[in-house]
């Protein structure tokens, strides 16, 4: 009990020289920039679509970074039970992978593509000098930690859309887009002369670390690890117009675990049999295109459930309006007010508005139980506070981009036409 209390102590130790290191802090406010700067985006495509400003980058950026240190906590917890070590990783190595493979498409600047790269490479070649197994376990805590936070902060703040179905029909959905500052503790192994007796150290267990890098030990020498921290940034993106945005984060979280966990337990063969490397090599990037591909096709197999043609549906509420506080949710179907139907927008605006104070809603919602209820307003309406789903005549939808392999089998097939 006493290891783990002085291991806790060094690592809060080790947490704080974040925030009083002038290096970590300018670092720190970069990461912090970078997820302000994507929330912003967010806000100006809302402003820029539907006229309003329905969320706060700078309160959204304080959220991110309090989910942020709970991943951060986790990541540490992981990377020092397991014992794995950035020392022979090749960091620097997996982030210029990384960024090269942003330059292929921004979808593939994941590290299970950039790891998997940097093993590759270094399987056929020799260079650069990594250790596999380790690589691929950090990659695997990094996706665990991703699929957690996605559980419990993926669909906050979803961003509601219009896009033109396969159909023809112009309907409603939501872009989930998450940025998480993690700020961590990572391990640091070094050769050291001598027994380690003369330093102040925390002793592990026989079995510890589990991850052991693979460099060769100098005669006379030990292995000695250090807490190192580490700030890295984690991030989300998905598009959902089939159900509601927490079922479809919770799912695409539960397959990312199971993908990660996976990926871990491959890792680990390779840690005990070297041999088997490929093995996680290889399942790292074609897992996670499953995993995607996996919830792609959910989304095409299933009929869109934001639209609308008798009623009025609530696809978005803003903060602090009417709508918000009479209980309005995703998905409510407006079907009348003060006992007048209502058939579309057009009529609940120019036929119905004014409405009198104290307006009785009727709604309907295929998502809850029961689906039929009454709300009630004190106050005077309108404005209500609603983004509406969009009508299927809609004219004004957003065009999502292919990516570069789906235009490359597009154009082929094309020309063979």
């Amino acid at each position: 009990m006493k290891q783990i209390w002085d291991l806790a102590v060094i690592t809060w130790q080790t947490f704080t020289l974040m925030f009083t290191d002038l290096r970590y802090m300018l670092i720190l406010i970069l990461v912090f920039s970078i997820v302000y700067r994507q929330y912003s985006k967010i806000r100006d495509y809302e402003q820029g679509f539907f006229g309003l400003k329905r969320i706060d980058p700078l309160r959204e950026t304080a959220a991110a970074a309090i989910y942020g240190l709970g991943g951060g906590f986790l990541a540490t917890v992981l990377f020092i039970a397991l014992g794995i070590s950035v020392t022979n990783v090749g960091a620097a190595y997996l982030w210029l992978a990384a960024i090269l493979m942003m330059l292929v498409h921004p979808r593939f600047i994941c590290f299970a593509y950039a790891g998997s790269l940097v093993s590759i490479l270094y399987l056929l070649t020799g260079y650069p000098q990594v250790h596999v197994a380790t690589l691929m376990a950090l990659v695997a805590v990094l996706h665990l930690v991703e699929a957690v936070l996605i559980f419990v902060d993926g669909y906050h703040a979803s961003s509601p859309m219009f896009i033109k179905h396969r159909s023809g029909k112009v309907v409603g959905g939501f872009l989930l887009r998450k940025f998480w500052p993690m700020p961590a503790i990572a391990l640091v192994g070094l050769a050291v002369a001598g027994t380690g007796a003369e330093w102040e150290t925390v002793a592990m267990p026989d079995w510890w670390p589990v991850f052991r890098a693979g460099a060769e030990l100098p005669e006379g020498h030990v292995w000695m690890y250090m807490l190192f921290p580490l700030v890295v940034a984690l991030g989300y993106s998905d598009l959902v117009h089939t159900e509601l945005p927490k079922t479809k984060a919770r799912r695409s979280a539960v397959l990312l675990l199971f993908y990660s966990l996976v990926l871990l337990g491959l890792a680990l063969l390779a840690n005990a049999y070297p041999v088997l490397s490929i093995l996680p090599v290889i399942f790292a990037p074609l897992g996670h295109e499953l995993v995607m591909a996996w919830g792609q096709w959910l989304e095409r197999r299933r009929e869109p459930a934001f639209h609308c043609e008798n009623g009025v549906m609530v696809l978005s509420v803003y903060p602090d309006s009417p709508a918000e506080k009479m209980g309005l949710q995703v998905g409510d179907v407006i079907k009348s007010v003060n006992g007048v139907e209502v058939q579309d927008l057009s009529q609940l605006v120019n036929e119905i508005s004014p409405w009198a104070v104290d307006p009785v809603f009727v709604v309907e919602n295929q998502f809850l139980e029961p689906r039929r209820r009454e709300v009630h307003f004190r106050g005077k309406v309108p404005p209500l506070g609603i983004i509406p789903a969009p009508h299927p005549s809609q004219a004004a939808y957003m065009k999502v981009k292919e990516g570069w392999l789906k235009r490359l089998w597009n154009g082929w097939r094309g020309k063979r036409k």
